[in-house]
C-alpha cells in the first residue's frame, strides 16, 4: 500500500504542476454550467412553461437550473478524472515506464497509482464545481436543496469517481502520445453531455436512442444525481401532485428504463461496483503489456 501512496503522490504533484490544465478544465465546468443557467437553460424553461402554464416562472426555472446541475456534475466527475490520467500518457510518451521495470513495484500497483489519483482529482475538482453551482443557483433562484441532499450526491459522486476513473485507466492504455489524449479528451468532453442526456430531456429523444445511451454509464450516474440535487425543484414544480412528478420525471430523465424496463437504485450501484472491479482488473493486464 505504501508504494500505492507514493504513486498517487507522485503523479498528483505532475498534475498540479500543469496549473493552467488544471485551471481550464475546473473553468469549463463552471462556464458550462453559468451558460446554461443564464442563457440556454431559458430555452428548456420556455418550453416547460409551455405545457404547464400554470406553474411560477420562479419554479420553472429553479427546476431547469438543478436539472442542468446534476448533469454538469457528473461530467464534471468524468473529464477531470480523465485529465490527470494524462501523467500515464506522459510517462509512456517520453519512456519513462522503463524506470518501472527495473523497480519493484507491481503491475496492480502501478494502475491504482494512477487510478487513485484521478479518483482525487475528480473528487476534488467535482466538490469545487458543486459548491459554486449550487452558489450560483441560490444567487439566481433563491433556494437550493438541503444538506443532506447534498451528502447523498457526494456519496454517489464518490462512487462514480472509482468507476469512471476505472474505467478511464482502461481507455487511456490504448493511447500512447499527448496528440491522441488530446483528442480522446475533446471527445469525451464533446459528446459526454448527449451520451448522458444531460443537455436535452430523455422524453425528447426516440426509444431506441433513450435505450442506447442507458445501457452507457453515463445515463445511470445522471439520474442517481437528479433526485438529491432537483428532486426538491420537481416537487416545487408540480406542487405535490404525484401524477405530474412522475410524468415530468420520466420525461426529464428522473427515472432510469432500459427496453422497457426499469432498473432501480440498488441495481445501479451495484453496476457502478461491478464496472470498478471490472475496468481495474482490465487495466491492470492492459498496463502490464504495456510496460512490457
Amino acid at each position: 500500500m505504501r508504494i500505492v501512496l507514493s504513486l498517487v503522490k507522485r503523479n498528483l504533484r505532475i498534475y498540479r504542476r500543469d496549473r493552467a490544465g488544471v485551471l481550464l478544465s475546473l473553468l469549463a465546468a463552471l462556464m458550462l454550467l453559468l451558460i446554461y443557467a443564464l442563457f440556454l437553460g431559458a430555452i428548456q424553461a420556455d418550453s416547460l412553461k409551455a405545457k404547464l402554464p400554470s406553474a411560477a416562472s420562479e419554479d420553472v426555472g429553479y427546476f431547469v437550473a438543478s436539472w442542468v446541475f446534476g448533469g454538469i456534475v457528473m461530467i464534471t466527475c468524468v473529464t477531470t478524472g480523465l485529465g490527470a490520467l494524462g501523467a500515464y500518457v506522459d510517462d509512456r510518451a517520453t519512456g519513462r515506464f522503463k524506470e518501472f521495470r527495473v523497480c519493484p513495484i507491481r503491475r496492480h500497483q502501478l494502475i491504482l497509482g494512477y487510478q487513485l489519483s484521478a479518483v482525487v482529482v475528480s473528487f476534488v475538482m467535482t466538490l469545487i464545481v458543486s459548491a459554486v453551482g449550487a452558489a450560483v443557483v441560490k444567487l439566481v433562484y433563491g433556494d437550493i436543496p438541503g444538506w443532506g441532499s447534498f451528502l447523498t450526491a457526494l456519496g454517489y459522486v464518490v462512487l462514480f469517481a472509482f468507476a469512471f476513473s476505472a474505467i478511464s485507466s482502461f481507455v487511456i492504455t490504448f493511447i500512447s502520445s499527448r496528440n491522441g489524449f488530446t483528442a480522446l479528451s475533446t471527445i469525451v468532453g464533446t459528446l459526454l453531455g448527449f451520451l448522458a442526456g444531460a443537455y436535452l430531456p430523455v422524453g425528447a429523444l426516440s426509444g431506441t436512442v433513450v435505450n442506447g445511451i442507458n445501457v452507457l454509464p453515463y445515463s445511470p450516474a445522471v439520474v442517481l444525481l437528479r433526485e438529491p440535487l432537483a428532486g426538491d425543484a420537481l416537487d416545487r414544480l408540480t406542487g405535490g401532485v404525484q401524477q405530474a412528478r412522475e410524468s415530468i420525471g420520466e420525461y426529464y430523465g428522473f427515472t432510469l428504463d432500459i427496453g422497457g424496463t426499469s432498473v432501480s437504485t440498488p441495481w445501479i450501484l451495484a453496476a457502478f461496483v461491478g464496472l470498478t472491479v471490472v475496468f481495474t482488473a482490465l487495466g491492470t493486464y492492459r498496463i502490464g503489456k504495456t510496460i512490457k
